[in-house]
């Protein structure tokens, strides 16, 4: 539309566009284009306005999808976190066993493998464990010392131990390891434990006249002391451990008060003393025992005994003795664990296997067990040694 301006805005006026339809004034060409120019540029407008709101449209939909997408992936994550958490597999599924058929543990009086003051010590708690009302009644009622804790280096027996004290005194046996305690989950690990306990206390208080044993393996790791949780972890994960430690603290006092008939024993590689171990834990156990490398008299009894499975054993042994003496005095001064000696017996017969897939005919040769000995550069004790230097 075309406006014309006088000079005097007073006297302004206007000529506005004629179309068709009007009777006062005549039709003009060129107002009719600029008519049409105005509607054309009405229409580029309007099919932006139109366009934006398909686009508009548009992502809102793909924001939906994106949303709904990550919802069910949230939900799938949720579902498999719930599950694994069902699953969770706590040390209450672990059930006491009878060590009475298990040939391969040993009485206290069949072992000769075994340290002679831990020998001495356990051999105590065995017989009053085992006597009867008249004889505890004349020895003034002398109690047991149904808490011990046994601590060495790797693989010298605790464990193991655990199990002759346990077949000794006739009684049934568990180990709890504190992967069967420990969860990811906040607070489930304080749940684990009392688990763990109730179980017992239950399955001890309705057998009173049976006896339990319970081993707590690397009891360390459940009762750490307290300085050292909250200076080495991170957040607040120190809180859930040291809330664990105290739950399992109170656990073993009330066990000792409610279940006389159970026997806790604690296993561990680090020493309590220079204050490696927590003392409020350490006061729960009457007696705290080191287990230390055994000697080649232990070793000596503990070589022939694995040997049970070769042909002919005590015609080797009685062939052999000299030479098995001798290797079990070499491997005291390096000190062995029982641990190495199972890997060189197994090793020799490795070796004694080669020879008879090779087709030569011969029975097991103590140049096997020397060989397996050589193999090995450097026992559990020789990797405590520090190196010079």
């Amino acid at each position: 539309m075309k406006i014309r301006k006088t000079n005097n805005l007073s006297q302004a006026s206007y000529i506005y566009p004629s179309f068709k339809n009007n009777k006062h004034e005549k039709f003009n060409p060129l107002v009719r284009k600029q008519a049409e120019s105005i509607h054309s540029e009405m229409d580029f407008f309007q099919k932006v306005v139109e366009q934006n709101e398909r686009q508009v449209i548009l992502d809102g939909i793909q924001a939906l999808t994106l949303l709904s997408i990550a919802f069910l992936v949230y939900l799938k994550v949720g579902l498999d976190i719930t599950k694994k958490k069902n699953n969770h597999m706590p040390a209450i599924l672990r059930k006491f066993e009878s060590l009475k058929e298990k040939a391969n543990v040993p009485t206290m009086e069949s072992c000769k493998s075994i340290n002679k003051d831990l020998k001495a010590l356990l051999q105590k708690q065995i017989n009053i464990m085992n006597a009867n009302q008249k004889i505890l009644s004349e020895t003034g009622e002398p109690m047991t010392s149904n808490r011990l804790l046994l601590y060495g280096p790797p693989g010298v027996g605790k464990s193991y131990f655990a199990k002759i004290f346990a077949k000794s005194i006739d009684a049934e046996y568990m180990e709890i390891m504190h992967s069967d305690i420990n969860s990811i989950w906040a607070g489930e690990g304080v749940d684990n434990i009392k688990k763990v306990f109730v179980n017992i206390e239950k399955t001890a208080k309705k057998n009173p006249d049976k006896k339990y044993v319970v081993v707590f393996n690397e009891i360390d790791a459940m009762v750490s002391p307290a300085d050292k949780v909250a200076n080495s972890s991170i957040g607040t994960h120190w809180v859930s451990i040291l809330e664990e430690r105290s739950v399992f603290l109170n656990y073993l006092e009330i066990l000792k008060e409610k279940t006389p008939n159970v026997t806790i024993i604690g296993t561990t590689n680090i020493s309590p003393k220079n204050n490696g171990l927590d003392r409020a834990a350490m006061s729960r156990f009457q007696n705290l025992t080191e287990v230390p490398y055994p000697d080649s008299e232990c070793l000596y009894e503990a070589l022939k005994m694995n040997l049970n499975k070769i042909k002919d054993k005590d015609k080797f042994i009685s062939d052999n003795e000299k030479h098995l003496q001798d290797l079990a005095r070499d491997m005291a001064e390096r000190k062995w664990s029982f641990r190495n000696l199972e890997f060189i017996i197994n090793d020799a017969k490795g070796y004694h296997l080669n020879d008879k897939v090779e087709g030569k005919e011969n029975g097991f040769k103590f140049d096997y067990l020397k060989r397996a000995y050589d193999s090995l550069k450097l026992s559990d004790g020789e990797l405590e040694i520090p190196t010079k230097p």
